[in-house]
């Protein structure tokens, strides 16, 4: 800190109080909480801020968790907000945003016999202030009768011993209050009730290894699940059963999951476990198929086993999917999640429906591969050219079709572009045989030759420009299209230069920048090629034949 105050200054210093403390809340608190409030007034105004709560405590002579009953105290009142209860903080709030709200006057002396009779229930400790005025608080706003609240503290009491804690009191009365339960009558009943299902909780207990005493919350629950969830008693000792080393928190939460499933009787019960013990199992086998392991198996039942189970598939497709998922490289629950989400919506659930499925892939990728080959193209098919393969067929190609024209594209630099480029022409000129693939004799005359170079040259310049049309409406394409455009002329300074380094990464990039923009131009069926009026080949250039011999690929045109 660059600047702060010395202690002699800090102590000589003042720390302001509102009159509305002063005149409206003080007159009606303890004086441990009046001392509390003002200490901590000054930590706000002075470089004692970083005083822990144990440091605050002791100067003041209180303990830890007086101070902190006392910060309670104010939270309800609106003066100070308890942000954080580890490591212990507070902040101070404006008075005038609670003087509405101000604390309720409450006289001591209308609970003089109630006072007495606390302190005979608790003769090993004096009663705080701050204690009796929490008390006091609860009945007037529970309207909670003395007398009855007198019986909550002696059943607390009889529970937990003298030494007890009146923040549980506290608990314990607020829940009666909750429920109505504010009359001696009322109390009476509902700890005898208590008294009367003890055995029942403490075979509850038993069953779940659980080594205490039933206390009050646990009838709250019994009652929950007797009469709102409409269990037996002995269901409810055989569902605990069920559960050992658990607690009545887990018991709840296993009665709730049997209630949503409706599983009532000891017979649906155990079919219920049966059922989530082969889920559980399951779960294990498709990790071990596809050679993962997860520590905890509770999330991959919940977001994968038990939906794809709902989907219908049996244990055996979904293992086969698992196998099928491993040796293709995708060993992920999420990579075969979206496999079986994929098999689903093609209607593929049964294990011979999921076989015969991944026998058509087979099929398919072994077709792919002579393709690949044919076209001069070393690899392993991926799910790109499976697209490419239906999008092919769907264009009513047999394979002999495609295969020519994985011929005609050997040796080009987007072999696979160049073949969706050739189908895409052939489908508009209606050319759907090997057969009907244009065999046009050569032109007699030199001016029959002249028209048809001219007629050719027109249709290409004319279906070039349509397509460069509908290219520009591809989003992102012209970015990716001026740029190939561009890199030639980086590419020949770079080359003039003898900059190995430059040139080769401008070879990778426009390899990558023609195959995304092939990729992008296949979505309407073209390639990059169909955006300039091709009517010859590269050694023909623009004169259509060679001597007398005509040139192959003006069919391409």
């Amino acid at each position: 800190m660059l600047c702060s105050y010395s202690k002699a200054l800090s102590s000589a210093g003042f720390t302001d109080v509102e009159n509305a403390f002063i005149s409206e809340y003080l007159p009606v608190s303890s004086g441990d909480a009046v001392k509390v409030y003002l200490y901590g007034l000054l930590l706000c105004n002075n470089s004692k801020a970083d005083c822990s709560l144990e440091e605050m405590a002791s100067n003041l002579n209180m303990s830890s968790e007086q101070v902190m009953d006392c910060f309670y105290y104010w939270e309800e009142f609106g003066l100070v907000s308890v942000i954080s209860r580890e490591p212990f903080s507070v902040q101070y709030e404006p008075i005038r945003s609670s003087y509405s709200a101000k604390p309720k006057k409450i006289k001591a002396e209308k609970y003089t016999e109630f006072s007495k009779g606390l302190q005979a229930l608790l003769p090993s400790r004096m009663i705080s202030t701050s204690e009796y005025t929490e008390y006091f608080n609860i009945m007037e706003t529970y309207s909670i009768k003395p007398e009855a609240m007198l019986m909550i503290v002696k059943y607390c009491v009889d529970r937990k011993g003298t030494d007890i804690s009146y923040r549980y009191v506290s608990k314990v009365a607020k829940d009666f209050g909750n429920r109505g339960i504010t009359t001696v009558e009322k109390v009476e009943k509902e700890l005898s009730s208590y008294v009367l299902r003890t055995g029942l909780l403490e075979r509850i207990l038993k069953a779940m290894s659980v080594r205490r005493a039933p206390e009050i919350e646990d009838l709250t629950l019994l009652k929950k699940w007797t009469s709102e969830l409409h269990f037996e008693e002995e269901n409810i000792v055989f569902a605990a059963e069920k559960i050992k080393k658990g607690s009545m928190a887990k018991l709840d939460e296993f009665l709730l999951d049997l209630y949503s499933t409706k599983s009532f009787s000891k017979e649906e019960i155990s079919v219920y476990l049966d059922k989530k013990k082969a889920v559980y199992d399951l779960a294990i086998k498709i990790n071990k198929a596809l050679s993962i392991y997860v520590e905890v198996l509770d999330t991959v039942i919940d977001t994968y086993t038990n939906k794809w189970i709902s989907y219908g598939f049996s244990e055996d497709a979904l293992l086969f999917v698992a196998s099928y998922s491993f040796k293709s490289g995708k060993n992920t629950l999420q990579d075969m999640d979206e496999l079986v989400e994929n098999l689903r919506k093609r209607g593929f659930i049964t294990l011979s429906a999921v076989g015969d499925y991944f026998e058509q892939l087979k099929t398919a990728d072994e077709f792919l591969s002579k393709l690949l080959l044919t076209a001069g193209i070393n690899r392993k098919p991926t799910p790109w050219d499976r697209e490419n393969l239906n999008m092919w067929k769907s264009w009513n190609f047999s394979e002999d079709m495609i295969l020519e024209a994985a011929k005609l594209s050997a040796g080009k630099n987007s072999p696979t572009a160049y073949i969706n480029g050739i189908l895409s022409n052939w489908k508009n000129d209606g050319v759907f045989t090997i057969d009907s693939i244009s065999t046009d004799k050569k032109p007699d005359t030199q001016e029959e030759y002249n028209r048809e170079y001219e007629r050719r040259r027109s249709v290409a310049m004319s279906r070039a420009q349509k397509n460069n049309e509908r290219a520009s409406e591809l989003e992102g394409f012209m970015d990716v299209y001026g740029r190939i455009n561009g890199i030639e002329k980086d590419l020949a300074f770079a080359e003039i230069a003898g900059n190995v380094d430059a040139t080769s990464r401008l070879e990778n990039e426009k390899e990558t920048l023609i195959k995304n923009a092939n990729e992008m131009l296949a979505e309407i069926g073209i390639t990059l090629d169909d955006l300039s009026p091709r009517y010859a080949c590269e050694k023909c250039k623009d004169t259509g034949y060679v001597g007398t011999k005509r040139c192959d690929c003006l069919n391409k045109i």
